[in-house]
């Protein structure tokens, strides 16, 4: 199938070669940057475009994979739509959840699946933990603490710096985290979060929500947009029985001083494995396009994920606590 890839940063370049590798045909690269489509389309042999609509539309291609900021979701899933196309979206879904659930809704509209990239439920390391926790190795589990973050991305100036687009730590980083929990023990039914919130550009946020689910279990999420360098996931996870605990930076004490940056302005995490988790996710959406069933991420789990973090945004600007009262949904 070919794919139209909307969103040439860092992302979109990743993208287009786990697509590729996941047996997809990326045929256009688009930007509204010129020279961003410009630079990832020659690198790839294939066309560009500084107009992500009319790439959206494109009749040429099959699939549109949307690789852009997050206020731009919703307006490129809809032309998409409309245009019969298939969906791959990075997350977050949308920044609202109202906005989620007219993104379903024209899924539906149209008959087109639609596809939004939570990683994190690919990544090795924490299918494993998952696994384990539902064999019972560690028992029923009490308390989970988790922790993800890095160097604040973008440029001074840039949409991740201006917290009505991205929804800072808390929606663009931290929603991994909070799509796990939901994954691996089910439904919560209160936040209550603490952050920066800051009303203006700061080269760092900060956040923690604290999560009671219905099963009882209590979890902790610390997002963090404040280190000087690189990326670091930890994970500590407590049951009855013992205890697991992951760090992606499991090295011996080390000091990083905070210095003008000029390297990237954007870090993924990676995985000494032989498969990368986002060619895995590719992989599944491919299968779901081809009648297998159901991927491991849903329209509805990602809706559910932007539900939690736009809890934990009020909550840390109210200073009081979010209620569910029932399964989050579309």
């Amino acid at each position: 199938m070919k794919v139209a890839l909307i969103g040439c940063g860092g992302m979109g370049a990743l993208h287009a070669a786990m697509a590729e590798a996941s047996g997809f045909e990326v045929t256009l690269c688009a930007d509204a940057v010129e020279q961003a489509a410009r630079n990832l389309a020659e690198k790839r042999g294939v066309r560009w475009s500084a107009d992500p609509e009319a790439a959206a539309r494109d009749p040429e291609v099959d699939v549109v994979a949307i690789a852009t900021p997050t206020p731009t979701h919703l307006p490129l899933i809809r032309i998409a739509a409309e245009a019969g196309k298939h969906i791959f979206c990075e997350k977050p879904f949308c920044r609202t959840v109202q906005e989620c659930r007219e993104a379903i809704r024209l899924a539906r509209k149209h008959r087109i699946k639609l596809y939004v990239g939570h990683v994190v439920r690919y990544f090795q390391e924490f299918e494993t933990m998952r696994r384990q926790i539902q064999e019972g190795r560690i028992g029923e589990v009490g308390w989970v603490k988790l922790t993800r973050g890095g160097i604040m991305p973008g440029a001074p100036g840039s949409w991740f710096r201006d917290y009505a687009q991205s929804g800072g730590v808390t929606l663009d980083c931290m929603i991994h985290d909070l799509d796990w929990l939901r994954y691996v023990f089910g439904e919560p039914v209160r936040v209550y979060a603490q952050a920066l919130m800051r009303g203006e550009p700061n080269p760092m946020d900060y956040a923690q929500v604290t999560l009671r689910f219905r099963n009882g279990l209590i979890a902790t999420v610390i997002g963090i947009w404040a280190y000087p360098s690189g990326f670091r996931v930890t994970a500590e996870i407590c049951g009855e029985k013992g205890m697991l605990r992951y760090d992606s930076s499991d090295a011996p004490l080390s000091l990083h001083p905070r210095a003008a940056s000029t390297g990237p302005t954007m870090i993924v995490p990676l995985n000494p494995v032989e498969k990368s988790p986002y060619q895995l996710e590719w992989e599944d959406f491919a299968k779901w396009l081809a009648g297998g069933g159901e991927p491991r991420v849903t329209p509805a789990d990602a809706l559910a994920a932007v539900a939690m973090a736009e809890a934990a945004l009020k909550s840390a600007e109210t200073g009081q606590p979010v209620r569910f009262s029932g399964r989050i949904d579309a």
